[in-house]
C-alpha cells in the first residue's frame, strides 16, 4: 500500500512539473507576442506634425519630436486586424502601420499621426 501512495505521488509530481514548464513556456511566447497594437507604447521615429483631424491638411496642434516615447493608439483608420498584427512578422506590423492614421496620445495631447511617424518601443 505505501509502495502504491509512493508511485501516486512521485506521478503526479512529475505531471505538475511538466504543466507548469509549459505555462512558463507557453506565457513567455505570449510576451514576445505583440498582441494588440492598441495597448503598446509606440516612439516617433522623426518630428512629426501633431495635428487636429486625420485628414494631412488638418490644423497642427503641435510637433511631436523625433524619439519621444509613451504615445498610445487610440485608434486608427482603417482599423487593425488584430489577427494580422498579433500574427504579423515585424515587417508586416510595420506595413500595418504605413497604411494608416492614427490618433495617439503622448505627452497629455491627442492628436493625429500617420502611422508610419510611429515605431513600436
Amino acid at each position: 500500500m505505501l509502495k502504491r501512495i509512493v508511485v501516486f505521488i512521485a506521478a503526479h509530481a512529475a505531471f505538475f512539473g511538466v504543466a507548469a514548464a509549459i505555462v512558463v513556456a507557453s506565457t513567455a511566447e505570449a510576451d514576445a507576442q505583440t498582441d494588440n497594437p492598441y495597448m503598446l507604447n509606440f516612439e516617433v521615429r522623426g518630428d512629426t506634425p501633431l495635428r487636429s483631424g486625420p485628414e494631412a491638411d488638418a490644423p497642427m496642434i503641435s510637433t511631436l519630436a523625433s524619439g519621444t516615447g509613451d504615445v498610445r493608439l487610440r485608434w486608427c483608420r482603417p482599423e487593425f486586424a488584430i489577427e494580422h498584427w498579433m500574427f504579423g512578422s515585424a515587417n508586416r506590423q510595420r506595413q500595418l502601420l504605413d497604411e494608416r492614421v492614427c490618433e495617439v496620445s503622448a505627452g497629455g495631447q491627442v492628436g493625429f499621426v500617420p502611422g508610419r511617424a510611429l515605431s513600436v518601443q
